[in-house]
């Protein structure tokens, strides 16, 4: 990593204690890390956390615990295992939250009390620190207590109930998509924390919800509605909030093609460009109220036209007139195409995972930060080694950090009583330091 008094990142030299698993916590630790933070995850001793060893697509990662939904967010980031149900651990789980400036946990509710790494515990030995807690429903309420994923919040939340169409019935959104803007959500949280104590000195416990996240960040507009009209929202499919009729998913001659045309001046080019501009004389399609009161044959007219070419035609024709339009394009062909912008998101990568007691070497890819990247167009980065996030056997490791040093014996090969240290070795995953074309 490079030398945080070098490092002109923006949280160069602030320290994270990452207590987290599975997608949201990593995910946040992970953003904190991208921004320049050193950032040291604890796992428990043996395997490590659960992620590294779901098959996905390709089930030889998983075997060698490195699952590719567990690399996803553990670049940039130090690696310690420690059992912290037993009381040696949780001492050196203190003298690490001693000298750090975040710690970052998702344990269920009481979790980390329980085992006396609490909120209470870490401020008595850190009064500055700053704790975020990621929980499914908050600390407070009748269900402080119960567990879930991105899927059961999706659920919860009424957020599938207005995915999907009345023909399909709720559909829960592709990606995990409750996790990421969590993560997201707690990194922002943590960024304020840490600016606030810049200028009052004062920590402070964040408490975070997953439920919270889904309905103020990715529902507030659906949410509001509701309050203040008392209308159930009803799944719209592909179809624009704003009613437009012509914002929606289109056939083509080839392809799907997805426009978003929400003003009346993007109506008109549309209209222009795919040949029906004799319609905007129609009384039925004059003005917008109108058009809301015609949409089926609107939308028909509309969808006879784009049938006449395919739709990477019609997205090449139509952008340049100022209406946002875009083939729906599979994974493969987004991350494959000559993007419109200068960041180098991935490229080939091949690296080893000593943890597995295995020599045999494995493809991946590297990746790039949209927003680290993009801050470094004008300048070319350096090349830097990443923390390997593996779990190795020793029978004594070295605990390290710039405060604290000490040896931690162990009388099993791998998970001790008070804790290993991983080595770090490059890894060449997800490389923030790749050099922009």
């Amino acid at each position: 990593m490079p030398d945080a008094m070098n490092d002109r990142r923006a949280f160069a030299g602030i320290k994270v204690l990452d207590l987290t698993r599975v997608l949201a916590g990593p995910f946040c630790a992970y953003q904190l890390g991208l921004m320049g933070a050193e950032v040291i995850k604890i796992e428990r001793p043996g395997r490590g956390e659960t992620l590294r060893y779901r098959p996905e697509s390709d089930s030889s990662y998983g075997k060698r615990g490195m699952a590719l939904g567990f690399m996803t967010q553990s670049s940039n980031k130090r690696f310690i295992t420690l059992d912290l149900d037993k009381p040696e651990a949780r001492e050196v789980f203190l003298k690490l939250a001693a000298e750090s400036d975040v710690v970052v946990q998702n344990l269920r509710n009481g979790s980390a009390e329980k085992r006396g790494i609490g909120y209470e515990q870490v401020k008595a030995v850190n009064p500055n620190v700053i704790f975020c807690s990621i929980t499914a429903y908050g600390d407070t309420g009748p269900k402080r207590s119960d567990p879930a994923y991105d899927a059961v919040i999706q659920a919860w939340s009424g957020f599938m109930s207005v995915t999907g169409t009345a023909e399909t019935g709720p559909l829960k959104a592709g990606p995990p998509v409750v996790d990421y803007a969590t993560g997201i959500s707690a990194a922002y949280a943590v960024a304020a924390a840490l600016f606030q104590r810049n200028r009052t000195g004062e920590g402070q416990y964040i408490d975070l919800a997953m439920l919270d996240v889904t309905l103020i960040s990715l529902m507030a507009s659906v949410a509001t509605v509701f309050l203040n009209t008392g209308t159930t929202p009803k799944p719209a499919g592909n179809n624009a909030s704003s009613r437009a009729p012509a914002s929606t998913t289109f056939n083509t001659a080839e392809g799907l093609l997805a426009i978003a045309v929400n003003e009346e001046h993007q109506y008109q080019a549309m209209m222009k460009v795919i040949g029906l501009a004799s319609l905007n004389d129609d009384a039925r399609y004059k003005e917008p109220a109108a058009r809301r009161e015609n949409v089926p044959t609107l939308r028909a007219a509309i969808q006879q036209a784009l049938m006449t070419r395919r739709a990477a035609e019609w997205e090449a024709a139509l952008n340049p007139a100022g209406v946002p339009a875009g083939r729906v394009r599979t994974i493969p062909e987004c991350m494959t195409s000559r993007r419109p912008n200068r960041a180098r998101f991935s490229t080939p990568s091949q690296h080893t995972n000593p943890g597995s007691g295995e020599s045999s070497r494995f493809r991946s890819r590297r990746f790039v930060s949209p927003t680290t990247a993009r801050a470094r167009t004008r300048r070319r980065a350096r090349s830097a080694p990443i923390p390997t996030p593996f779990l190795e056997s020793s029978a004594t490791m070295q605990a390290r950090s710039s405060a604290c040093v000490w040896e931690v014996q162990s009388e099993s090969p791998v998970g001790t009583s008070r804790g290993n240290i991983l080595d770090f070795a490059p890894l060449g995953i997800f490389n923030l330091e790749s050099a922009l074309p």
